[in-house]
């Protein structure tokens, strides 16, 4: 929905998720779950028999989703970033960082719809992980918004 003020200067709806992304609200209740958590981790390789496991306590919610009002779920359902992101993978997006080098996001350009991209801040554009996806060039004058940047990803194996 668009309108005008005074000035003349447009207001713009935000743009809606693009096809690649489904959003995944989720609610915060009092308490709190926690999982055995083996801090020193498993091998991947020949495990050696004098390892001792030390577990300790770890809440999934305190650890992935610290700042609930800050924290968005986004599952995803395109191809562009693939191989680091498959299809349904959920991810977990925080919009209270900001959009640096390198890092993924959920980002408009010029008002279109969101999509989730790489910043290439040297090359001034938005990649796609999919070598079969053009990158798209930003210019000066373009308008980005970035509804947060993706942290954690879960995936189904």
């Amino acid at each position: 929905m668009a309108g005008t003020i005074g000035s003349g200067m447009k207001i713009k709806k935000r743009p809606p998720l693009g096809k690649e992304l489904i959003s995944m609200p989720f609610r915060i209740e009092d308490q709190k779950i926690y999982v055995k958590y083996y801090q020193e981790g498993v091998q991947a390789g020949f495990p050696s028999a004098a390892d001792d496991f030390q577990e300790m306590p770890l809440s999934l919610d305190e650890k992935y989703l610290k700042d609930p009002k800050a924290t968005y779920l986004i599952r995803v359902v395109g191809h562009s970033m693939h191989p680091t992101l498959h299809k349904n993978d959920i991810l977990i997006v925080k919009s209270n960082l900001s959009f640096r080098d390198g890092a993924i996001g959920i980002v408009s350009v010029n008002h279109t719809d969101f999509t989730v991209k790489r910043l290439d801040e040297k090359g001034h554009r938005l990649m796609a992980d999919n070598k079969n996806f053009s990158p798209i060039n930003i210019k000066k004058e373009d308008t980005i918004i970035c509804l947060g940047v993706v942290k954690h990803l879960i995936r189904d194996l």
